[in-house]
């Protein structure tokens, strides 16, 4: 036991690491479709399973009975878990190299898109993602000449589980089989029937039960499933609401960080990490396809969609970070010295005034970007949750220059000593920076402790009796009390003008993101008395009535 713990030291400290920094988000609101999964699981609501495979509504549902319906964000938690432990393998596996492996499951770790991902109630951030990790494990050793029964096993097991999350797995289905064939290409091997037949049995014996997955659950609903995926325009490109998806590709960009994001764009120009990791860059580029061109999904939550970036952008990063490493010997005080560079800069940033720009027009978005004044902040939040928070567009736009630009000296081999440690410390300060955001709120304020002030205050209320809540802020627990009536968007193409102007009722306003204070919805509500405001700092809310107006 004692050589285990001596042995796996750095590994076990980065798993603590991980728990106790999951733990503080655990008791978070449900928002957006993370309420949606919550009221199909509770016998409260009885609104059935929804249009997914039925796995993730299992898990969800298992964890209710036995933990209460406040706490579901125990499942992501807990397959993240397994998903660190994968991660560690699969690096591991691949590189043969400890130190990749623990750069990878440190880098899971700290990464801001990561810690959402693992906290949202939902399918694409955890347990679709622990399928495909589960599956490219088995694929690795069964891509090996010796095939073994139990890592067959497993591959089945990874491809029924996948495929009994979302119907999406068949994209990573889709990878292997890419993959496979460049392999069989560029073997030594040649194409004939006898070589092809022996490589294909135990692919053929996964998508039997593939196919033994689709005929229990797809085929006897076929009609919804048609139904769920005509919402998905597919080649429609006149109409797409191109604007928003570059908005929300950007706000994916950003939780990626430039620690993730940059080392893949250089893996994929690198012969040695492009044939090693072959399989998960096939992956990224299938689902590029899928999300961006196939269908349209510009007006839905691609920050959500895009998770399926974070698994193969920390498994690659590791490698280019932990090869970068290998062939430097850097000194200890340049980290300490870039570190306190970065601190005195974040905290000058910080100390600035600014403002908070509604969402909607983007307009004022673009005003700024224009006359390059990036003192405003973002409203950072997506349709499967957080609740959101608020984060320096100065802050990003700076780190994301400096990160570009020590990487870009650090591949030309310009000071690389100096330049890779300004990169390392600037890339995790970066994510660091917006883990502590995304949990407590500490600069700008927290959305969530807001929320739920305000939803305490209105169900306890007796003048507040039903309520319209802004965004769908709250709307799981204003059910449950049975005071919630409706909601409302700022979004353009929604036009909630009728409904406010005859509504005669409370509202519920967590004003985040920040609702046009002169448009067209504002000046009716703010003529209705206010009940109550709560603020913290950057986050305010309110509590009008209008049952007398």
């Amino acid at each position: 036991m004692a050589d285990f713990f001596k042995n796996n030291k750095w590994l076990l400290i980065i798993f603590a690491v991980f728990v106790v920094t999951r733990f503080f988000g655990l008791g978070q609101i449900y928002h957006q479709d993370e309420y949606r999964w919550a009221t199909y699981v509770n016998p409260a609501f009885d609104e059935g399973s929804g249009v997914h495979p039925p796995l993730t509504w299992l898990f969800l549902s298992l964890a209710g009975s036995v933990l209460g319906y406040d706490n579901l964000r125990v499942v992501p938690f807990l397959f993240s878990i397994f998903n660190l432990w994968l991660i560690y393998l699969v690096s591991l596996k691949i590189s043969g190299n400890k130190k990749t492996a623990l750069f990878a499951t440190a880098i899971f770790v700290i990464n801001v898109y990561a810690f959402i991902s693992n906290l949202q109630i939902d399918i694409d951030g955890a347990t679709l993602p622990f399928f495909v990790l589960l599956g490219y494990y088995a694929y690795l050793h069964i891509s090996e000449k010796k095939i073994t029964k139990r890592w067959l096993l497993v591959f089945c097991v990874a491809i029924v589980g996948g495929f009994l999350t979302k119907l999406s797995f068949l994209l990573f289905i889709g990878a292997l089989i890419v993959d496979w064939l460049l392999g069989l290409y560029y073997s030594q091997e040649k194409m004939v029937l006898k070589v092809v037949l022996k490589k294909t049995w135990p692919w053929a014996l996964g998508f039997l039960a593939a196919l033994g997955t689709l005929s229990y659950f797809y085929i006897t609903k076929l009609v919804v499933v048609v139904e769920y995926a005509e919402n998905f325009r597919s080649f429609n490109f006149a109409s797409r609401a191109y604007f928003d998806l570059v908005f929300k590709i950007f706000k994916s960009l950003v939780w990626l960080s430039p620690l993730l994001a940059l080392p893949v764009l250089y893996g994929f120009f690198k012969k040695d990490v492009l044939v090693k990791y072959r399989a998960l860059f096939v992956y990224l580029f299938i689902n590029l396809i899928f999300y961006l061109v196939l269908f349209d999904f510009s007006t839905l939550t691609v920050e959500r969609y895009f998770m399926f970036l974070i698994i193969p952008a920390v498994l690659i990063s590791a490698q280019v970070m932990s090869d970068f490493l290998d062939k430097q010997h850097v000194r200890k005080n340049f980290y300490f010295i870039a570190a306190a560079v970065f601190v005195l800069a974040s905290c000058v940033i910080f100390f600035l005034p600014h403002d908070v720009l509604p969402l909607n027009p983007k307009e004022a978005y673009v005003d700024r970007i224009r006359t390059l004044d990036f003192r405003f902040l973002i409203p950072f939040t997506g349709g499967s949750g957080p609740s959101g928070f608020y984060f320096s567009a100065l802050f990003i736009i700076l780190s994301w220059m400096i990160a570009i630009g020590s990487f870009g000296l650090v591949v030309l081999k310009k000071n690389r000593n100096l330049f890779l440690v300004l990169f390392i410390v600037f890339g995790v300060g970066y994510n660091l920076v917006f883990d502590n955001e995304y949990l407590f709120g500490t600069v700008y304020g927290s959305v969530d402790k807001v929320a739920k002030e305000t939803i305490d205050y209105v169900n306890s209320s007796n003048e507040a009796k039903r309520i319209i809540t802004h965004y769908d802020i709250g709307a799981y627990y204003l059910r449950l009390s049975g005071k919630y009536y409706s909601r409302f968007y700022t979004a353009p193409k929604r036009d909630y003008l009728p409904k406010i102007t005859a509504y005669r009722g409370q509202y519920m306003i967590v004003d985040f993101p920040a609702i046009e204070k002169g448009g067209r919805y504002w000046p009716l509500i703010e003529r209705c008395p206010l009940l109550k405001k709560f603020q913290d700092k950057k986050v305010e809310s309110y509590v009008f009535d209008c049952s007398k107006i």
